[in-house]
Order: structure tokens, then sequence, then C-alpha cells
């Protein structure tokens, strides 16, 4: 599960990084390394509070969100009885 400071995150796209790069605070390359492990790609801690990653990068994350279901969790009630 991601921490809830990484919601608040900004990707965007650099085209000054070299290919296969990911600049990013030191907690969203724990969370990267710790679910994906080693993925193929240069992650850098960066200072900004903003993820920043190569023209390839940023495209593939594109790609694959448009990819993913739409939320409709606020159309649909929730059960919650695994809460009790």
């Amino acid at each position: 599960m991601f921490s809830s400071d990484l919601v608040s995150l900004e990707l965007r796209q650099c085209d000054d990084l070299p290919k296969n790069t990911l600049v990013a605070p030191l907690s969203v390359i724990r969370e990267i390394r710790c679910i994906l492990g080693n993925i193929g790609i240069e992650l850098v801690i960066g200072t900004e509070e903003a993820v920043l990653a190569s023209k390839d990068v940023y495209d593939a994350f594109k790609a694959w969100d448009a990819m993913q279901p739409e939320d409709d969790s606020d159309d649909e009630p929730q059960d919650n009885a695994w809460l009790n």
C-alpha cells in the first residue's frame, strides 16, 4: 500500500534526463524498490517534492495509466462489513 504522502506528488516529464531515468524523493524511491524491486530504471534521489521522469518513462506511465479501469467507487455503495 502506498503512503498517503505519495498521493500529493506531481509526475512531470523532464526532457533533460537520460533515457530510463526517474528522479524522486527518497520516500518514493523506497516505495518503488519495496513494491517493484529492481525494475531496470535508473532511480535517482531528488530534492523536489515532485517525480521527474525521462520522456520514455513518462510516456510508458501515461500509456499504462490510460489502460487502467476508471475508479467508479463513488458510484457504487461500499461494503464496509470487513471493517467490523
